[in-house]
């Protein structure tokens, strides 16, 4: 199980996203619900994303962000920003290709916000496996060595989810 967590704010159509200590992919289910929710809003005028305090951050979380990153782009124009003090979390950020979507700052101030935590809800395996999935899915469009990386395990989960399926139409 996760130690960590996501907070969330907005204010004015800025929306904040802080993700505090060892995040993974059981926490990403309320925070990709709430990016799909984010695709209706109108009035998106920017978003940051608070690495700050993160000690450890998966594939499935950094999939999570990547697509935050791409629909602010493609449905709001907007580049967001991702601040993070962490040189490991900075590197592994830029590695996986969130510095195409992201402008990405070291940033060294109060670590007090305003934010509050995202309850992690419905977590089933059925939800987990479409949010890794979806998550890897985003990776592998960033770039061709994420799309090598990942395709084994995104055949993977797919299988699994197609059988999923099948399971629950026979029942």
């Amino acid at each position: 199980m996760s130690t960590g967590h996501v907070e969330y704010a907005s204010l004015d159509g800025t929306h904040i996203f802080k993700l505090i200590g060892e995040v993974r992919a059981q926490s990403c289910i309320s925070l990709d619900k709430l990016l799909n929710k984010l695709e209706q809003h109108e009035n998106v005028v920017g978003a940051l994303v608070d690495l700050t305090q993160t000690t450890f951050i998966d594939s499935t979380v950094l999939g999570v962000l990547a697509k935050l990153g791409l629909k602010l782009k493609q449905i709001h124009q907007i580049q967001a920003v991702m601040l993070s003090t962490n040189p490991d979390i900075t590197t592994l950020a830029n590695s996986m290709g969130l510095g195409q979507v992201f402008v990405i700052l070291n940033y060294c101030g109060d670590p007090q916000v305003c934010t509050r935590a995202l309850v992690d809800e419905n977590v089933n395996h059925r939800n987990m496996l479409t949010t890794v999935l979806d998550a890897h899915k985003t990776l592998m469009k960033l770039n061709q060595n994420n799309q090598n990386m990942f395709e084994p395990l995104v055949k993977q989960l797919e299988k699994e989810q197609e059988n999923l399926q099948q399971s629950n139409q026979n029942v």
